[in-house]
C-alpha cells in the first residue's frame, strides 16, 4: 500500500518559552545583526526626537447666584452651574469660537501657527509646511484667509487636552508644544478667550431672559385688554340706566341721550387706549434700548424715520470703508483718521435724530395720555350714575376683578423687566482662573530617554522576532528529532559534522561509533528476518508488486535459483539521499569499512551509472589503474577492463570486474587475510536511457549472483529526486537506509522523496541524520584511548 509523508504528520504541540530559548541561541547571529542594526537606527533617531512640553492651567465656575425678580408664589429659583456641565464646558473651550478669539490674540503677538518640522523630519528632509494660497483668480483673499485660519484653529485643537479635577467644579487644560515659552504664551491666550466667550455668554443668555420676561409682560397686555372688552361687551348686553332700581330686581332703562352719550364716551375711551397702549409700548422699548444705539436702531418707530435711515446707511458705509482702510493701511493712516471723524459726525447726527424722534414719541405719549384720563373721567361719571340702578352688579365685578388681575400682572412683568435689565448691567462672570499657565520646566513622555529605552526593549524583541522567524522560515532539517517527526521513520543512526582535516580527532571517533551504533542495529535486523516491504530481492524486478502471504519466484530469473533468500544468503543494504551532496556516498564507504573490519565478505556497489564514483573519486580511480595495470601484463593495452556495465549488460563476470579497494578508514584495524572491502562500479558514465533499462532488467540478477558470495553487499545509490535509478537499487535491498544531512535537506525535498519511495513499494526503513553537533565520543579523548 502506498503510504504518503506530510510534514504535519505530529500533531502540532504548544510553543513554550523553553522551546525558543533554544531557537535564539541557535540562531543568535540573526539575532545579533538585528539587534546591532536597530540600535545603531536608534542612535541615530533618539538625538533627532523633539519632545512636548506641557504647560497647564486651572480654571473654576462658581455657583450661579439668581437674579433678584419679583418674588411670586409660583416662581422658582434660577438653575446654578452643575457638575455634569463641566463635559460641555470642555467642548466650548476646544471649539472654534474660543479658538479663533485666541488665534487672534496669538497673531497680534506675533505667533506663527505654520508648523516647523521637527529636526528628525528635517533629517528626512522634510521642507516648512507651504502657505496655502488660492490660484489666480479662482478664490477670493477671504477665502484663503478662512483656509488659513481653518487650519491654525486645527493645528491649535491637536495641541489641547482638557480634565475634571476629581469632583470638583474644576477643569485643568493642558497645551503641548516643542517651545515651553510658546506652549505657556498660547495656553494663556486660550484660558483668557474662554473666560471672555464664557462672560459675553452669560450677558446673553440674561438679555435672552430679558427679552422672554418682555414677550410675556405683551402677552399680559393682551390678556388685560381681552378683559376690558369682555366687560365692555358685557355692558352692551346689560345697558344701565340711571333711574332707581325697581322691586323686580330688572334693570332699569334710562334714555336714549344718555345711552348714547355712554356708546360714544367707551368708543373714545377705547380709541384713546389704543393710542395709549401703543404709545406706551413705543415708550417702553425706547426705554429699554436707552443707551444703546443699535437696538434703537432696531425699533420700527425710529428705524422707519427717514433722516434716521438715511443716516444710518451713511454710518453702515463709513464703517465698512474704515476697516477696509484699517486692513490696508493701519490706524494711524490720515485716511483712516478721516474717516473715523467722519464716522463719528455721522454718529453724532444720528444720535440728534433719534434723539428727536424719541421727544416725538413722548410728546404723542403725553397727549394719549391726557385724552385717555379725560375720556375714563366721563366714562367712570356716567359709570357711576348708571351702576346705581344695575341689577346685575356681580357680574360687572367678576369682570372687574379679571381685568384688575390682569392688571397685576401686567405691573409684576413690567418690574421683573426692569430688575432684568439692572441686573444685565451689574453682571458678573460665574468663572475664574484658578491656576495660571506656568512656564513647563521638563517635557513629557516620551522624552529621549524613554524613546532610547522603549526602543532597546523593542530592538532586542525584534531581534529575537527576527530570530525566530528565521529558524521558521528555514526549509532544511537541523535535529534529528524533526526528521522523525517529518517522515515517521526511525532514526538508526546520528553522524556528527566532520569538517575537512579532522583526520582521526575526537570527530572520527563520534563517526565511527555511530557507524558502529547502525551496524548493530543492521545486524539485529539480519538476525530477526527484517527485510524491505517487498521482501528483498524478488520485488526488485517486478515493476509492479503486489502483496503475497508468501514470497514468490522471480518471474524472469534465469539463474535456476528459488527466489526465496537462503538464511547463508549476503544481506543487501542500499544507501540513499532525497538530493545530492548530503554525503550519502561517504556513509557507504564508511559502513562497507565497518563490516570489513569485523572479517565479514563486504561489496560496494557504486549504483549510480550516470556519475560514477571511478571519474568523480581519485582515490577509487588510482586503485583501479593499480588493478588494471596487473590485468593489463596479459591483456591489450587498449582494452577496457570489465564494469558494471559490461556486468549488466552479460559480457563478462561479476568476478572479474570487482576489484579489492584498501580503505583509509581500516588503517587501525589490525591486518588479515581481506586488506579492506570490493569495489563494483561503472568505468565510464552511461546514458540515461541506458541506465533505467539496464537497472530495471537487470539488477536483480546481478544482486541476487553477489548475495551467494558476499556477506554484505553496500548499494550507493544515487539521489532520490535526482534519477530514478535509485528505486530499482532500493527495491533490491534488505535494509533501506535514507540519509539526511543537518542544515542541508530540506523539508519539502525529504517529504517527497519519502512520498516517491513509499509509492514505488520500497519505503526506507530508517533515517540516518549526519551532520549534527558533536557531543563528545565515550572513550573521551586519544590519550585516553592510548592508556
Amino acid at each position: 500500500m502506498t503510504q504518503r509523508f506530510s510534514e504535519n504528520r505530529a500533531g502540532a504541540q504548544p510553543v513554550t518559552l523553553a522551546d525558543l530559548v533554544p531557537v535564539i541561541w541557535r540562531r543568535r547571529g540573526v539575532a545579533l545583526l538585528v539587534l546591532a542594526l536597530l540600535l545603531a537606527v536608534l542612535g541615530a533617531v533618539v538625538p533627532l526626537w523633539q519632545p512636548d512640553y506641557q504647560a497647564r492651567a486651572q480654571i473654576g465656575f462658581l455657583p450661579a447666584v439668581p437674579a433678584p425678580l419679583a418674588s411670586r408664589e409660583n416662581a422658582q429659583p434660577a438653575a446654578g452651574f452643575q457638575i455634569s456641565d463641566l463635559d460641555t464646558e470642555m467642548a466650548v473651550l476646544r471649539g472654534t469660537a474660543v479658538l479663533s478669539a485666541a488665534r487672534s490674540v496669538l497673531q497680534g503677538e506675533g505667533v506663527d501657527f505654520d508648523p516647523k518640522p521637527s529636526r528628525l523630519a528635517q533629517w528626512f528632509g522634510a521642507e516648512r509646511a507651504v502657505q496655502p494660497a488660492a490660484p489666480a483668480g479662482s478664490f477670493p483673499a477671504e477665502s484663503v484667509e478662512t483656509i488659513r485660519e481653518a487650519r491654525d484653529i486645527a493645528i491649535l485643537r491637536g495641541k489641547i487636552k482638557t480634565a475634571q479635577i476629581d469632583n470638583a467644579r474644576v477643569i485643568e487644560i493642558s497645551l503641548f508644544d516643542p517651545d515651553p515659552v510658546l506652549a505657556r504664551q498660547m495656553l494663556d491666550a486660550v484660558v483668557n478667550s474662554y473666560v471672555w466667550k464664557r462672560q459675553n455668554d452669560l450677558r446673553q443668555k440674561l438679555a435672552d431672559q430679558y427679552a422672554e420676561t418682555r414677550r410675556q409682560h405683551e402677552a399680559a397686555l393682551t390678556n388685560q385688554q381681552q378683559h376690558q372688552q369682555a366687560l365692555l361687551d358685557w355692558q352692551d348686553d346689560h345697558p344701565l340706566a340711571t333711574g332707581t332700581i325697581n322691586g323686580a330686581g330688572g334693570p332699569g332703562r334710562g334714555d336714549d341721550g344718555t345711552g348714547r352719550n355712554l356708546e360714544t364716551i367707551r368708543q373714545q375711551r377705547e380709541a384713546a387706549r389704543i393710542d395709549f397702549v401703543t404709545l406706551q409700548s413705543r415708550q417702553q422699548a425706547i426705554a429699554d434700548a436707552q443707551g444703546n444705539m443699535g437696538a434703537l436702531l432696531r425699533l420700527p418707530e425710529i428705524a422707519n424715520t427717514e433722516s434716521v435711515r438715511e443716516l444710518n446707511l451713511r454710518l453702515a458705509d463709513l464703517r465698512s470703508k474704515a476697516a477696509d482702510l484699517a486692513r490696508r493701511y493701519g490706524a494711524r493712516h490720515p485716511l483712516v483718521l478721516a474717516n473715523d471723524a467722519q464716522i463719528a459726525e455721522a454718529l453724532a447726527d444720528l444720535d440728534s435724530a433719534i434723539t428727536a424722534q424719541i421727544a416725538a414719541v413722548n410728546r404723542d405719549f403725553e397727549n394719549a395720555r391726557t385724552r385717555i384720563e379725560i375720556y375714563d373721567g366721563e366714562y367712570r361719571r356716567i359709570m357711576d350714575e348708571m351702576a346705581g340702578n344695575n341689577r346685575d352688579r356681580l357680574g360687572f365685578a367678576q369682570l372687574q376683578r379679571a381685568l384688575d388681575r390682569s392688571s397685576d400682572e401686567v405691573a409684576l412683568l413690567a418690574d421683573r423687566a426692569r430688575l432684568m435689565q439692572s441686573q444685565l448691567a451689574a453682571l458678573r462672570p460665574d468663572v475664574e482662573i484658578l491656576q495660571v499657565p506656568e512656564l513647563p520646566g521638563k517635557p513629557v513622555f516620551p522624552s529621549r530617554r524613554h524613546i532610547a529605552m522603549i526602543g532597546g526593549f523593542f530592538a532586542i524583541l525584534l531581534a529575537m522576532a527576527a530570530a525566530v522567524l528565521r529558524e521558521y522560515f528555514d526549509r532544511a532539517l537541523h535535529r534529528a528529532n524533526d526528521a522523525e517527526t517529518l517522515t515517521g521513520l526511525p532514526i538508526f543512526a546520528v553522524l556528527p559534522h566532520v569538517a575537512h582535516g579532522d583526520g582521526k580527532g575526537r570527530a572520527t571517533d563520534e563517526e565511527n561509533e555511530a557507524i558502529g551504533h547502525l551496524q548493530t542495529i543492521i545486524r539485529l535486523r539480519s538476525e530477526a528476518g527484517q527485510t524491505g516491504a517487498d521482501g528483498g530481492i524478488s520485488g526488485a524486478t517486478n515493476p509492479h508488486p503486489q502483496p503475497q502471504p508468501q514470497p514468490q519466484p522471480h518471474p524472469i530469473s534465469n539463474t535456476g535459483a528459488d527466489a526465496a533468500t537462503p538464511k547463508d544468503a549476503g544481506r543487501v543494504i542500499c544507501v540513499t539521499s532525497p538530493m545530492p551532496g548530503e554525503g550519502k556516498s561517504r556513509l557507504a564507504r564508511k559502513i562497507a569499512a565497518r563490516f570489513a573490519r569485523n572479517g565479514q565478505r563486504v561489496l560496494l556497489l557504486d549504483g549510480d551509472l550516470r556519475r560514477p564514483a571511478l571519474v568523480m573519486d581519485g582515490a577509487f580511480a588510482r586503485q583501479r589503474a593499480v588493478r588494471k595495470g596487473v590485468r593489463g601484463s596479459g591483456q591489450g593495452a587498449s582494452e577496457n577492463m570489465p564494469d558494471l556495465q559490461l556486468v549488466l549488460q552479460g559480457d563478462c563476470a561479476f568476478s572479474d570486474a570487482v576489484f579489492p579497494v584498501h580503505a583509509p578508514e581500516l588503517a587501525e584495524c589490525e591486518t588479515g587475510t581481506h586488506p579492506g572491502y570490493d569495489f563494483l562500479g561503472a568505468e565510464n558514465p552511461v546514458s540515461s536511457a541506458l541506465a533505467g533499462q539496464l537497472m530495471a532488467e537487470k539488477l536483480g540478477h546481478v544482486i541476487a549472483a553477489l548475495k551467494a558470495k558476499y556477506d554484505f553487499i553496500i548499494l550507493d545509490a544515487p539521489p532520490v529526486l535526482a534519477v530514478a535509478d535509485a528505486i530499482w537499487l532500493m527495491r533490491a535491498a534488505d535494509d533501506r537506509l535514507l540519509l539526511l544531512r543537518a542544515g542541508k535537506s530540506r523539508r519539502d525535498d525529504i517529504v517527497d522523496a519519502c512520498n516517491r519511495l513509499a509509492q514505488a513499494g520500497c519505503a526506507a526503513d530508517g533515517i540516518v541524520f549526519s551532520g549534527v553537533s558533536r557531543r563528545g565520543a565515550y572513550y573521551g579523548s586519544r590519550k585516553r584511548r592510548r592508556a
